[in-house]
């Protein structure tokens, strides 16, 4: 009993004073600057002229809410500020980590039930990236850097191993720009942090 308890505090121990966090780069913003794990941001496209702006919820299709993540179609707006969540107690976002990604503001009379985003499968443009959604995948995201320095892309994980692949863009037929998952080509891009006291 003894050496069990003691094995137990040992894993505490270890977890505590080296947790997986320490060991990872931390995400920078498009200046180089190490974010806040929880922060606030705009998360922009790699290239500005990259055939659109910042992401954003909209509606699409026969949503009668903004359910759809998608790249707003105009270069200069810079989205919505998301917040993004690292799993690890961390000040920073370690590269390679889980997070949750949200939005903190609900429209009066909104129908979404979540605020995070989720993996919804069988659509025709694919699997999207959604919010609200009751059918989803059970999975997650995580923050890779991409082709540059602090340059990003995220991927998508489901929980079993069965399926993983990076967020990419695809157009549906309206030309929204929806962020798909399984895409060969990833949406590439950089990460604006906005002061807390900021709101929408």
């Amino acid at each position: 009993m003894a050496s069990a308890t003691l094995f137990a505090l040992f894993l505490i121990s270890a977890l505590t004073f080296y947790p997986p966090s320490t060991t990872a780069q931390p995400v920078t913003d498009a200046n180089g600057n190490i974010v806040t794990n929880g922060g606030r941001f705009f998360i922009l496209p790699r290239f500005f002229g990259a055939g659109g702006g910042g992401i954003r919820r909209a509606r699409t299709g026969n949503e009668t809410s903004p359910l759809s993540d998608v790249q707003s179609p105009l270069e200069t707006d810079d989205g919505q500020p998301w917040i993004i969540l690292s799993i690890f107690k961390s000040l920073f976002i370690p590269e390679g980590s889980r997070v949750f990604i949200s939005y903190e503001y609900v429209e009066f009379g909104d129908s979404v039930e979540s605020n995070e985003w989720s993996a919804v499968a069988g659509l025709p443009e694919g699997t999207l990236v959604k919010v609200g959604y009751q059918n989803t995948i059970n999975g997650s995201f995580s923050i890779h850097r991409a082709s540059s320095a602090n340059t990003y892309k995220f991927l998508f994980s489901a929980a079993d191993s069965s399926f993983s692949g990076n967020v990419g863009i695809v157009l549906d037929e309206a030309g929204n720009r929806l962020l798909a998952i399984n895409q060969d080509h990833p949406f590439e891009f950089v990460l604006e942090e906005l002061p807390s006291a900021v709101s929408k």
